[in-house]
């Protein structure tokens, strides 16, 4: 079978077309992906900004379910998903942990990430995710819209972690996927919305969607937005970020600012100063992402700018590491 695997620095990212097919082990499910997406942490590993090492790349997938080998209390839930569609939960726990069973099963100290750490991706034509993992895919959600579900579970997840009152000023920092995903999830509230980037044709995007946009050369950093989202996941952006805020604003971070990007020291002295409130924000819920697919609540076939296959993946990931670029979604 094939597997597109990061192999270090030295040798990048290669088609492996001998990979073996991966074993199912209890409580897992093996699936073969319909549509994959390159997301910003699969050019991250790529570029060398974060550390791995080898693995198959990918971690946003709509996919079938080839086999399964349930545990005794999995079996009726097996069945159901044999043969179907679905998107799964990119983190596994071991629910033995002190912050599994506390409830925090997303921080599991032993938690494995699909295509990110300790546990190979979904850029192969064969793949495995725990069962407990997986949520099947409405009929009305074709697979072009699907393969965004747990993208736009993250930023649904940001948005509900806002508690909005009266009518506050609202910057979304980035005009990558999420930034634009956050702006049109945000346009709902009840704010003034706008979006910041640097790609007027990425931004124009957001401005189908009603929501304002501004280039980032065009706004002044007058310290008056009550609530700042940073998807860019920069120390400039956080910068930026924290001079647009006011004093006790919100700066939320969608993104995680990994040391291989952009300058690393940050002046962290505004937290301070203006007694900023600093939220971090990582996946959310993917029934909640599945939902607004399935209430056709959100467009995001229009960020869609490249189609591609999986044999052409190290050419793909070239492409997608254009800022221009939006997202690049495969097939097999």
């Amino acid at each position: 079978m094939r597997a597109v695997r990061y192999e270090g620095p030295e040798k990048g990212v290669v088609v492996d077309r001998s990979a073996k097919e991966p074993a199912c082990a209890p409580g897992e499910a093996l699936l073969r992906p319909r549509r994959v997406a390159i997301s910003s942490t699969d050019l991250d590993l790529c570029s060398g900004a974060r550390r791995s090492p080898p693995l198959t790349l990918g971690h946003e997938f709509v996919a079938v379910v080839e086999r399964t080998s349930p545990l005794a209390d999995q079996k009726e839930r097996a069945r159901a998903l044999q043969g179907k569609r679905v998107v799964g939960t990119i983190a596994t726990a071991c629910a033995e942990c002190d912050l599994c069973t506390a409830g925090l099963s997303a921080h599991c100290r032993r938690r494995t990430v699909l295509g990110v750490d300790g546990r190979d991706g979904c850029f192969a034509d064969l793949f495995t995710l725990p069962i407990a993992n997986l949520h099947p895919v409405p009929e009305g959600v074709d697979d072009e819209r699907a393969v965004f579900a747990e993208l736009l579970a993250s930023a649904h997840h940001a948005v509900r972690m806002l508690r909005i009152a009266g009518k506050p000023f609202v910057t979304v920092l980035g005009d990558n996927a999420m930034g634009l995903l956050c702006a049109q999830l945000m346009a709902g509230l009840n704010a003034s919305v706008r979006i910041v980037g640097r790609h007027e044709h990425k931004m124009e995007i957001a401005g189908k969607w009603g929501v304002k946009h501004r280039a980032l050369s065009d706004i002044g950093l007058r310290a008056d937005q009550d609530v700042v989202v940073d998807c860019t996941g920069t120390p400039e952006g956080l910068t930026t970020a924290m001079a647009l805020a006011r004093p006790r604003a919100k700066v939320l971070l969608k993104g995680s600012l990994l040391p291989g990007r952009g300058e690393s020291r940050i002046d962290l002295s505004p937290i301070v100063q203006k007694e900023l409130e600093i939220l971090g924000s990582r996946s959310g819920p993917l029934a909640e992402g599945l939902d607004l697919l399935a209430r056709d609540a959100v467009d995001v076939v229009s960020l869609i700018t490249r189609r591609t296959r999986l044999d052409d993946a190290p050419a793909a990931l070239r492409i997608a590491a254009d800022p221009a670029q939006i997202k690049v979604v495969m097939e097999g």
